[in-house]
C-alpha cells in the first residue's frame, strides 16, 4: 500500500478569497514556498512578479533591490491582502485567568 503524502500540497491556481470571496490567484512564493494570494488582474503599481512554470504552478516573488524588474515571463500583481476589503481577524488580548493574577511580591518563607 502506498503511504499518504505527509503534507497536502498547497492550492496554486484560480481561486477565492475565503475571507471576501473575490477571486484570486493563488501562488507559491520562490523564497519560501508559502501560499500567497494575490489580484488576479496585473497592476503596474504592484510589488509581486508572477510567473508560471513549465508544469502549470505560479509562482511568485517580491521585487527586491537584488532583482528590481521583471524577469522572463513574470507580470507585477498586487498581493491580495493589500486590497482585501475584509481585514484580517486581530488576535486576541491574552488575559491571565483569576488564579494567575499576579499582584505585589511573592512572599518568603518566614512570612507565610
Amino acid at each position: 500500500m502506498p503511504h499518504p503524502s505527509p503534507r497536502p500540497s498547497p492550492r496554486n491556481g484560480p481561486g477565492n478569497c475565503p475571507r471576501c470571496l473575490e477571486a484570486v490567484i493563488w501562488c507559491v512564493t520562490d523564497a519560501n514556498r508559502v501560499t500567497q494570494a494575490v489580484d488576479p488582474k496585473p497592476d503596474p503599481a504592484g510589488n509581486q512578479a508572477v510567473r508560471i512554470d513549465r508544469v502549470g504552478r505560479y509562482l511568485v516573488r517580491q521585487l527586491s533591490n537584488d532583482r528590481p524588474s521583471l524577469e522572463g515571463s513574470e507580470k507585477l500583481h498586487k498581493p491580495h491582502v493589500a486590497t482585501c476589503p475584509v481585514p484580517a481577524p486581530k488576535p486576541a488580548a491574552k488575559r491571565l485567568s483569576a488564579t494567575k493574577v499576579r499582584a505585589g511580591v511573592r512572599p518568603v518563607r518566614w512570612q507565610r
